[in-house]
């Protein structure tokens, strides 16, 4: 009875008894209760769908990522990187400086460049654009695939696959190597970057606040984006692995913890990142944000420039950096693939009983669908399914009517109650606040920057 009335349901019997011993279906209690179902039904459905689309997207593409990775820790192992010469059949020469040249002959290379109308270009970029990516100068032009690409991201795929095949038993293994692995990296790394020259200079301009940037609008979107990808939310993927747990699993103090380690983790990778990019800023005689160019690719036209320069272990370093991007890669490629297979699997239960076929089928339709994002003109479809489909708008719309359906569709109260239940916590009321009106506010106001921007 009590239960009943909890779930805004009236056990009482209509005015008019009913015909027969048939038990009488309960009655809404109050004039929305009907209503109120009703949004957070069609809130409900919406958001899972929209979670599933947003994995849908990030999944189509990260493997191709992975491939980049990959095709820079194979690069790594040359005595002479390929990136740091002119002199490669996928180089103009008319225009491709190394960062090495005397000031007579960076000045002959730029008055050739001017001369043919040409913008310079480090010889890192080129390989990256000219052999890397072969990329085409339009997004219409397929230009045909890039199969070193290609094969690498089959590698990739039937890793997430084996990964996988077994169930969410035998993944925890492979997440327990690609969650610890990556800080033995990082802490290498910020080992090594904070003993070279210019670290200090990096460090100084991570950590100084920069307040005219922060009256920008573009500044905080880029800001909220980069803490839902981080965090994963709006992807569904956490609600997946959460619903392999048992009843009374403490998640709030998961949660808790995950948020304080990924907060700290990105600010260890910042020192890292920021130390070595302290070394360019000195070397280069270059102000650190000429240095940093936005974009996916960032990391692959950074980091081979600072391995380039490193005075000693070049290769050893580099194939590091590449590695830990690699296992990165793949282990968020692996939680999202399970995450969009569970709801597969919820939607049609038949399959459990096929898992490895229907597992299969799942990434080679992945696979099928990444092939365009590994042809000349690859780089430019990935950017726009990045930036369109997989975050901004998309990803904040889907998160607005994800707190909306949680705080008002289905009511603080019950989820204190299932919290309560579930882990023995009451939650503080302000969560309530935070809930129902801070989040739902925040996201509306980015959504609208990001709109009129």
């Amino acid at each position: 009875m009590e239960r009943s009335k909890e779930n805004g349901l009236d056990p009482k019997m209509h005015d008019e008894p009913p015909h027969g011993d048939a038990p009488e279906r309960g009655q809404w209690s109050g004039k929305f209760d009907f209503l109120m179902s009703m949004i957070a039904y069609a809130v409900g459905l919406g958001v899972g769908i929209g979670n599933v689309v947003i994995s849908f997207m990030c999944i189509a593409y990260f493997c191709v990522i992975v491939s980049w990775a990959l095709y820079y820790v194979i690069a790594s192992f040359n005595f002479t990187f390929p990136w740091e010469t002119c002199a490669n059949y996928w180089n103009n020469r008319t225009n491709c400086i190394t960062g090495k040249e005397t000031i007579q002959e960076l000045a002959r290379i730029k008055a050739s460049a001017l001369r043919l109308k040409l913008t310079t270009q480090t010889s890192v970029e080129q390989y990256w654009e000219n052999r890397v990516l072969q990329q085409s100068d339009d997004i219409a032009e397929f230009g045909g695939i890039q199969w070193e690409l290609f094969g690498l991201m089959v590698v990739a795929w039937l890793i997430v696959y084996f990964a996988l095949w077994k169930g969410i038993t035998e993944a925890r293994k492979f997440v327990y190597f690609c969650a610890l692995f990556p800080y033995f990296l990082i802490a290498v790394l910020l080992i090594r970057g904070l003993t070279l020259p210019g670290a200090g200079t990096g460090i100084y301009y991570y950590l100084k606040p920069n307040i005219t940037r922060l009256m920008g609008t573009q500044v905080w979107m880029d800001a909220g984006t980069q803490v839902f990808y981080s965090y994963g939310v709006g992807f569904g993927t956490l609600i997946a692995l959460g619903s392999h747990n048992k009843f009374h699993h403490n998640c709030v103090r998961d949660a808790i913890a995950m948020c304080f380690i990924n907060g700290s983790t990105s600010i260890l990778a910042g020192f890292a990142i920021f130390s070595v990019l302290g070394y360019m800023s000195v070397t280069a005689g270059k102000d650190i944000a000429d240095i940093v160019k936005p974009g996916v690719g960032l990391a692959f036209l950074v980091y081979p420039e600072v391995a380039s320069n490193l005075p000693v272990m070049r290769q050893f370093f580099a194939v590091l950096f590449f590695l830990m991007i690699t296992i990165l890669g793949l282990d968020s490629q692996v939680c999202m693939v399970e995450g969009l297979f569970t709801a597969i699997e919820d939607r049609f239960p038949i399959l459990r009983r096929h898992k490895k076929t229907s597992l299969g089928l799942t990434c080679l339709f992945f696979f099928l669908l990444s092939i365009p994002m590994v042809t000349k003109s690859g780089a430019h479809w990935l950017t726009i399914v990045d930036a369109y489909g997989a975050s901004g708008y998309a990803l904040l719309f889907v998160v607005f009517w994800e707190v909306v359906g949680i705080a008002h569709g289905i009511g603080m109260e019950k989820i204190r109650i299932a919290v309560k239940e579930m882990v023995g916590i009451t939650l503080p009321k302000g969560i309530d606040y935070l809930l129902k009106f801070v989040t739902p506010s925040i996201c509306m106001v980015r959504s609208n920057l990001f709109i009129f921007q």
